[in-house]
């Protein structure tokens, strides 16, 4: 047994599978062994050992009779505290939950995944109720971003847990959810790749929601190869046809100038130029360009609020209300009770001009793909997150401010890492195609990622 198997990628271990040259129960003992020596007990909220230990027996005993279920049979995988896992309480990372009574019919998606010989290995902490882009949970702790040095570093969130996960090299494959960017946003704070779908792409029933219109199932790895095959397990498809997943079509790429390129941190601005680069020089093309429905999309928030807002107070209502209420992050709290002022007017002008804006991205767009840096800002440090609600708010405000308008737009996204600070902080670039171009989206990005390695 080796404690390093998990830092390869998901795609690279089947293969060592295949060949026999290790078995899946020696990598979930290795996965175990890495949540053990990396000593941050804030990373998962449950751990299914003995479940993973029998699973992975299981398809150790499926490869030996030549009766796999999938390429990624036997791999393993950490799954955000928002998805029904029987036998787990799905907490939503809240106090209020953390003794509830565990599903008994999975999410649909686990269910795919376990039909295709994947293998669970605990579920992962996250902001409460997944409502925060920066992964702080004064209930279960805040998972430390593995690229922290002496300061530790907030991971980004809400997907926080599922993104250390994989970037502290545990598993070799997360999910987690995404609201505003609580896929994205840790992708690019911890430097490993993140995929938010469009919000039909996958099935979302035995999710715990935040925002029934909002949220999109998203996943992390070290490679856009390995989503690309987890991918269709989620989907469902436990036997994807082989598929030439590299392109030679190069597809437009447009820098929007409105709104997503301003107040860029300064080493956040050297590193997305320098990532522009390296795609012209590998025959890209790439142009700056006025995107102004970004700007219709902040007006519409500033005059009418968000549907987050809205459609998170209106499922905690009667938790709000409750004496459980004191339990929840404060934070959190006073973000949902903002909602007060909101009107059914304001939700159906929201709703309207969503689909006309959707619309309006498909025509404006094509195929042709949206880039501008995942965040604006590199990854702040939680004590001084934690001392100052002021800066929280502003911070988190301005760590979403980018990925948010693709969620309202209903845009597939991968955030992948372009490059690292002095400080050892970590920079990713968006790339973003109209709804439901989703697969489209990942086959493109499986060219383009080798230019961009960092």
């Amino acid at each position: 047994m080796t404690k390093d198997l998990p830092q390869m990628s998901a795609t690279a271990l089947a293969k060592s599978l295949a060949r026999g040259e290790l078995t899946s129960e020696a990598l979930v003992e290795s996965c175990f062994a890495r949540i053990k020596d990396h000593n941050d007990d804030s990373i998962f909220i449950s751990l299914t050992k003995e479940a993973a230990f029998k699973a992975a027996r299981a398809s150790d005993a499926r490869r030996k009779a030549g009766k796999l279920l999938s390429v990624f049979d036997g791999i393993p995988v950490a799954w955000k505290d928002l998805f029904d896992v029987p036998g787990t309480a799905t907490t939503a990372a809240s106090a209020v939950y953390e003794n509830a009574t565990p599903p008994v019919e999975p999410a649909v998606i686990f269910d795919n995944c376990t039909k295709a010989g994947m293998i669970c290995i605990g579920k992962t902490n996250l902001s409460e109720f997944a409502y925060s882009g920066l992964g702080l949970n004064p209930h279960f702790g805040t998972p430390v971003n593995p690229n922290s040095k002496d300061d530790p570093l907030a991971p980004g969130g809400s997907s926080a847990g599922s993104a250390v996960a994989v970037a502290a090299s545990i598993v070799p494959l997360a999910v987690g959810t995404d609201t505003a960017g609580s896929v994205r946003v840790p992708a690019a704070f911890c430097g490993i790749v993140g995929f938010k779908s469009s919000q039909k792409h996958y099935d979302k029933a035995g999710i715990f929601p935040l925002s029934e219109s909002l949220d999109s199932v998203g996943t992390f790895a070290h490679t856009i190869e390995d989503l690309i095959t987890f991918d269709a397990i989620l989907r469902g498809d436990p036997t994807p046809a082989p598929q030439a997943i590299l392109s030679d079509a190069k597809p437009n790429l447009i820098i929007p100038t409105t709104l997503v390129m301003e107040g860029l941190n300064p080493e956040v601005a050297a590193a997305f130029e320098g990532a522009v680069k390296q795609l012209i020089a590998a025959g890209y093309s790439v142009v700056e360009r006025e995107f102004p429905i970004f700007a219709e999309v902040t007006d519409l928030f500033s005059k009418h609020g968000t549907l987050t807002v809205a459609e998170a107070a209106a499922l905690h209502k009667d938790l709000l209300a409750s004496a459980d209420a004191a339990k929840m992050d404060q934070r959190v709290r006073e973000r949902m009770l903002s909602a007060s002022q909101f009107t059914a007017q304001d939700y159906i002008q929201l709703q309207w001009e969503r689909a006309r804006l959707q619309a309006a991205v498909v025509e404006k767009l094509g195929d042709d793909i949206l880039l501008f840096p995942t965040v604006s800002i590199t990854a702040p440090s939680i004590a001084k997150l934690e001392a100052d609600n002021d800066l929280f708010v502003a911070t988190n405000l301005m760590a979403l401010r980018n990925t948010m308008l693709g969620n309202y737009l209903g845009m597939p996204g991968v955030s992948l890492p372009i490059g690292v600070t002095p400080s050892n902080t970590t920079i990713g670039a968006l790339f973003s195609m109209a709804n439901t171009k989703d697969l489209d989206l990942l086959t493109y990005i499986a060219a383009l990622e080798p230019v961009l390695l960092v």
